[in-house]
């Protein structure tokens, strides 16, 4: 169901238009009247909305990524609901998608790709530390400024479909181009199927291409899971070798041998910038194919059957696995002799024993396989820490347990010694036995992260976007508060703790305070109607408002001079300094009319001619509130008279509330007229008035 402007959802967001759609929801831009600022809505779909259970993951998620503060991803202000509609308040973005970006001006140089990918994966660390999975990068929920300030949006959003419905949604069913291979599987999903996303999203910032492309979704999401990742180079030989190769490393099929987190990813592409000779640091990994089980085939093929049937968005269904065979064709039947009957007959004893000779063969080396069931190859877990152990098993399919601790070179709390080794064949599900490091002769040590320093960059004065980058560049962390400041222009930082050119440990955090402008002082309309302009004018002047423009109209019950309405409605609140807009009453009609010159009566539309010595009359008039006004609770109605003899006067304008209705309304004329009636400037009635007729 589409949202008509001017529907008003929690008693304060009016709707203004449809901005975009997508899967599961449809965006509006909107009016938030409590604070007077517009606003991005993403109202979730009905079908969506009838089921209790998503609606009440989509609440969850939605409230968690409300905590997310940080100048790469989209802000969250409300998340609500309205009888049956279920919504997300969100900063609104003026710019256009990355998706449209990479269209009119892909392919981009390295340095581009590089700074665009560092402020996506900046938003991303950030998500990450809170424990947030996106799950749904690509181009389309990622948003450019005009500024060039990257933003990522759908936080939480695409969690709250579960795994189940990975590749059963029509959202996910377009994002497939950007899916992990676990993604894909519906497997166990981490901080690394987010990075494998962004390493998609990078590829098509250099090429203007999608790594894999096919006829259906099915196999497009199989190529992920099955075929090598393409070099970028094909498409664009100008990319940076490096970057080719952070490209390559983040979208390697096994999650372990990945980035492992965002931090990782960062350095590098840092680095890069910094340096177009920077070595990317590469474990010794086979890029292998992953074969798949007939498990995770049946998995992709049964949600590809779902899809067909739950496309919400009309993109193309995923097509089911058919195998057509052609008829055979029956041969005439020939005569044959004996004797080559016979020899047939040889021919086929021979090629069965044949047949069976190879069949044991085989069996005899691939039934003992058969029984040990699915093979993986162990990784190296030494170095890594417990977290980063647990996420590499798990991608392997693999358990661990620990069982002691020794002293070693590798850093206190990381893996000192694994059983079984790297590099050997096990069977699924088996435990890898990790010792980890107490030290070097068993004292502790001290991590590389606590002995490493660095300078605090100076940042105060500079963009909360700029400050954030200085920041990472020095691999330390912002920490952004915000406050209103008088002096500090909106989005700059007023001050920084520790200040700059201390010495810190990297990853420390520094306290960074952006302002948001000088605080906004909200005033109370007062009530003008029926004031002089100079009287609305002290009004105004007492409570910090002034008058804005002054609109005459003929009115037949306010005084000439004084005011009919007002542009804000009486006990708004405003930001201190708006102007109000006014109509002033010119009177009645009549005392302006201008007599005909000719002698003559004056003559209706059809030639009728109206008596001048009629008498005029009084009628009253009901007007009823519209049947569809759906969610309003008043509705400012104007009336406007014309008469047959050309007069024309404003027979009401107000607001009224819904409760109110209906209003009687006088109307004085003579003859007949027609009166025309508006509800907030919108729907139009006409109808006829006969003052002839006695009422």
């Amino acid at each position: 169901m589409m949202l008509e402007p001017g529907t008003l959802l929690g008693d304060r967001y009016e709707i203004i238009q449809k901005i975009g759609a997508g899967g599961m929801s449809i965006v509006y831009k909107a009016k938030c009247n409590r604070l007077q600022r517009f606003v991005a809505i993403k109202v979730l779909r009905e079908e969506f909305a009838k089921d209790d259970e998503f609606v009440a993951k989509f609440r969850k998620e939605a409230l968690s990524a409300a905590s997310l503060s940080h100048p790469n991803i989209v802000g969250i202000y409300d998340v609500g609901s309205d009888h049956d509609l279920h919504y997300i308040v969100m900063e609104l973005v003026e710019g256009r998608t990355l998706k449209e970006v990479i269209a009119e001006e892909g392919p981009f140089n390295s340095k581009v790709v590089l700074d665009y990918g560092v402020q996506m994966v900046s938003a991303l660390r950030h998500a990450h530390r809170k424990k947030i999975i996106h799950r749904d990068i690509k181009p389309q929920n990622i948003l450019i400024t005009h500024d060039s300030v990257l933003k990522v949006t759908d936080f939480g959003i695409a969690k709250a479909v579960d795994s189940s419905t990975v590749v059963a949604t029509g959202n996910a069913i377009g994002s497939v181009h950007y899916f992990s291979p676990e993604q894909a599987k519906g497997k166990y999903v981490n901080e690394t199927s987010d990075l494998y996303s962004c390493g998609i999203v990078l590829f098509e910032l250099a090429t203007k291409k999608l790594p894999f492309e096919a006829d259906s979704h099915i196999s497009i999401a199989l190529k992920h899971i099955n075929e090598e990742m393409p070099h970028p180079s094909i498409y664009n030989p100008n990319i940076m070798p490096n970057l080719e190769k952070l490209i390559l490393k983040a979208t390697r099929k096994v999650q372990g041998e990945r980035y492992q987190n965002a931090d990782e990813m960062l350095k590098d592409m840092k680095g890069i910038l910094l340096d177009p000779h920077y070595v990317i640091k590469e474990e010794e990994f086979d890029d292998h194919t992953i074969l798949m089980s007939a498990e995770d085939t049946n998995y992709i093929r049964n949600n590809s059957y779902q899809s067909d049937k739950m496309n919400p968005i009309g993109e193309t269904h995923i097509p089911r696995f058919e195998t057509t065979m052609p008829p055979l064709q029956e041969e005439e039947p020939e005569e044959v002799s004996t004797f080559y009957k016979v020899l047939a007959s040889i021919g086929g004893v021979l090629a069965t024993l044949l047949l069976i000779t190879i069949l044991s063969v085989v069996l005899m080396f691939w039934l003992p396989s058969m029984g040990k069931g699915k093979e993986a190859i162990v990784p190296s877990f030494i170095g890594k820490t417990i977290d980063q152990a647990k996420s590499l098993a798990k991608s392997y399919n693999l358990k661990i347990e620990i069982v002691g601790e020794e002293p070693s070179n590798e850093a206190t709390g990381t893996v000192a010694k694994q059983l079984p080794e790297s590099g050997e064949s096990v069977p699924t599900k088996t435990t890898i036995q990790l010792t980890l490091s107490s030290g070097k002769n068993g004292l502790i040590t001290e991590t590389p992260s606590q002995t490493q320093t660095t300078k605090v960059p100076y940042i105060e004065g500079e963009t909360s976007v700029k400050a954030e980058q200085l920041l990472e560049a020095a691999d330390l962390i912002p920490d952004i508060s915000h406050e209103y400041d008088e002096t500090v222009e909106k989005g700059k930082v007023i001050s920084q703790n520790p200040k700059y050119g201390a010495t810190v440990a990297t990853g420390s955090a520094v306290q960074m305070v952006i302002s948001r402008g000088p605080k906004v002082v909200l005033a109370t309309v007062p009530d003008l109607k029926g004031a002089t302009v100079q009287e609305a004018e002290l009004k105004l002047r007492n409570v910090k408002l002034q008058l804005g423009s002054k609109k005459e109209e003929y009115n037949d019950t306010v005084e000439k001079g004084k005011i009919i309405n007002q542009s804000v409605a009486v006990g708004s609140e405003v930001e201190e300094g708006s102007s109000i807009d006014v109509v002033v009453s010119k009177g009645k009609a009549e005392e302006e009319t201008t007599p005909p010159t000719d002698g003559q009566n004056p003559s209706s539309p059809d030639g009728t001619q109206v008596p001048d010595n009629t008498p005029m009359v009084t009628k009253n008039f009901s007007i009823s509130a519209p049947l569809d006004g759906g969610n309003k609770t008043s509705y400012h109605v104007f009336a406007k008279l014309v008469l047959e003899d050309g007069t024309t006067k404003v027979a009401y304008d107000a607001v009224v509330e819904k409760d109110n209705f209906p209003i009687s309304i006088p109307l004085k004329g003579r003859g007949r007229g027609l009166l025309y009636t508006s509800f907030d400037g919108e729907e139009v009635y006409q109808d006829e008035i006969n003052f002839n007729e006695v009422q």
